[in-house]
């Protein structure tokens, strides 16, 4: 059985797949790395230093990907090298960084007794091949792994093609459109906590994260 919470008998694997492409240069990368900051410490209170609750992932995108982070524990994060997005990384090739992120689950799929992984996809604009991107994440939402099957949660802002990101979710409410990326500072600590020490189990958060995603920023 799947745990209802997040605690560290029961971690969780959050992913982070995030546009660093040319548009990104500028103030939407700097306010992508405060929410980095941001996020990595609300993780850490929330554990309250003591045994790991989390496992995270991040990966960039650009015309290429990169993996900065794969399973790695909150406590054992750099920020510093977490929080180094700048643009200029070429074109949005989305389906990059989500074959990245499926191969991630699959290498660490988890036990039976964890929180059922979530991952997070962030961008400013249109991917390269709308299709080869959706293709990937439908491969990441029908994984079978030990820990759960992987819910996708979508956040965008800018020229951001909205339908696109409401496909990519695992349902279309499971999309936030942000009127700026200062938002996502606000925004990804927030429904980043809402597992931990809640006893409603996944379908139950999941609507408290859709109820977060529709409050305004």
């Amino acid at each position: 059985m799947t745990a209802k919470c997040v605690t560290s008998r029961t971690p969780w694997h959050v992913m982070l797949v995030l546009d660093d492409s040319d548009s990104m240069s500028g103030q939407p990368s700097q306010d992508l790395n405060e929410a980095l900051k941001e996020f990595i410490e609300a993780l850490n209170t929330l554990s309250m230093a003591q045994k790991p609750y989390f496992k995270v992932s991040v990966i960039s995108f650009g015309s290429n990907y990169h993996t900065i982070a794969e399973a790695v524990s909150e406590q054992d994060l750099d920020e510093n090298q977490v929080a180094s997005f700048q643009g200029g990384s070429g074109s949005t090739n989305a389906a990059a960084g989500l074959d990245e992120a499926a191969r991630i689950l699959r290498k660490n799929p988890g036990a039976a007794t964890d929180f059922e992984p979530f991952v997070y996809f962030f961008s400013d604009g249109h991917p390269d091949s709308a299709s080869e991107a959706l293709k990937a994440a439908d491969e990441i939402k029908n994984l079978s792994l030990t820990s759960g099957t992987p819910t996708i949660v979508t956040l965008g802002f800018g020229n951001v093609d909205d339908n696109f990101m409401r496909s990519l979710a695992t349902d279309n409410e499971l999309y936030k459109k942000m009127s700026s990326s200062e938002d996502f500072k606000v925004l990804l600590p927030n429904i980043g906590s809402i597992p931990v020490s809640n006893t409603e189990g996944k379908e139950g958060i999941k609507e408290q994260i859709k109820e977060a995603l529709r409050r305004r920023v």
